[in-house]
């Protein structure tokens, strides 16, 4: 199943709790590992404690009723020690609460009504795709927004960063099949390109969320150079969305037809004809007997005119961005090959002046030598 329809009404298979970390910084506290699965991936997000009672007191509030199940007490053994901090409880008292935290999202999960995990506050809290009403009049602000809500490590954004490769590999493929569907003229083809065009809104959001996300961990002291690798993959999956976006918008056309003054569908011309004359034509040349049609291919055999003048500007337009990105990498390694040859010229002239300095030393160790002899 595509990732554009897990962005439906409960796009949520799974919830599960399956461990906890301690942090120290920028103060001691415990954060749990929430695995969520959905139809087309899987993705794990970090939450401390407090965020489950906000999220139950949202629920409450925006829901008018509170949501199944209770929390476990966020202190197990509070009232023998009232003042004991989460940071000084043992293993066993955190894997019992990660148990209850497990628990009551899952009851959430299953419960008959769907108010609770149907909410902004529940898909939110999880980094979940909206989806459904959930998600009217929120778009890519509120999900920055939600970015910078969220708790963010270094490892969260490398999982989601790589969930959100796999889910450019998955839409490139699903807008091939549109391709293919819509070429062969398929019944089909409209469903294909709708479900494409949903996923690309749920890829841009993802990308969009992880940009923010950069900005959470720059305020959590992240290094300047690993800042600086992230958004260099940033930058590179914005121009691969992008060139998504180009072949989501540049569908090719089939069965192009024209509407005469009395209601009837005319086609402007012969099929046949308009193909073997484009993919005929050539310069004029005297040519003794009948010139050579055309070859067919499987792409062009089921267009007409109209689609193959279309498929051959899509050809046309992929040779254009592959020359761009091959231009892009030449100018790269030109970049990379005077660094070398900088480095190099450098490295020469520490060599130069280190035989300079040999021969120094080498003759005043010979003065010092005659010296000796001397004396």
């Amino acid at each position: 199943m595509s990732f554009a329809k897990a962005a439906s009404a409960d796009p949520i298979q799974s919830i599960s709790v399956p461990s906890y970390s301690r942090v120290s910084k920028p103060e001691a506290h415990i954060l749990y590992t929430i695995a969520v699965s959905l139809p087309s991936r899987s993705y794990s997000v970090q939450q401390r404690y407090s965020a489950f009672t906000t999220l139950q007191q949202t629920l409450n509030t925006s829901c008018g009723a509170p949501p199944p199940g209770q929390l476990p007490p966020k202190h197990p053994s509070s009232w023998l020690n009232p003042f004991r901090s989460a940071r000084d409880l043992t293993d066993d008292q955190l894997n019992e609460r990660r148990t209850g935290l497990e628990l009551w999202l899952r009851g959430i999960l299953a419960d008959q009504d769907p108010r609770w995990r149907s909410s902004r506050a529940f898909k939110e809290f999880l980094a979940a795709p909206p989806g459904g009403g959930a998600s009217s009049g929120k778009g890519l602000n509120g999900l920055g927004d939600a970015a910078l809500d969220r708790d963010w490590t270094p490892t969260g954004w490398t999982e989601e960063f790589t969930a959100l490769e796999a889910s450019a590999r998955e839409l490139r493929t699903l807008l091939d099949k549109r391709d293919s569907l819509l070429l062969a003229n398929s019944a089909s083809a409209h469903a294909s390109a709708k479900e494409a065009k949903a996923f690309l809104v749920d890829v841009v959001q993802h990308l969009g969320m992880l940009t923010r996300a950069l900005e959470v961990l720059a305020q959590k002291g992240m290094t300047d150079g690993e800042l600086s690798r992230r958004s260099g993959m940033v930058q590179r999956m914005q121009g691969e969305v992008e060139d998504l976006g180009r072949k989501a918008g540049n569908a090719p056309r089939v069965g192009a037809s024209r509407t005469t003054a009395g209601g009837r569908q005319v086609h402007d011309e012969s099929p046949s004809v308009a193909r073997q004359a484009l993919l005929g034509s050539k310069m004029p040349s005297r040519v003794l007997g009948p010139g050579a049609a055309g070859l067919e291919t499987p792409e062009t055999r089921p267009l007409d005119n109209q689609g193959v003048m279309s498929l051959q500007q899509q050809y046309m337009d992929d040779q254009d961005s592959k020359l761009e990105s091959l231009t892009a990498a030449l100018r790269r390694q030109r970049h990379l090959g005077e660094m070398i040859n900088q480095e190099l010229a450098l490295q020469e002239d520490v060599i130069d002046q280190l035989e300079r300095g040999t021969d120094r030393v080498s003759g005043k160790i010979k003065d010092a030598q005659k010296q000796m002899k001397r004396l």
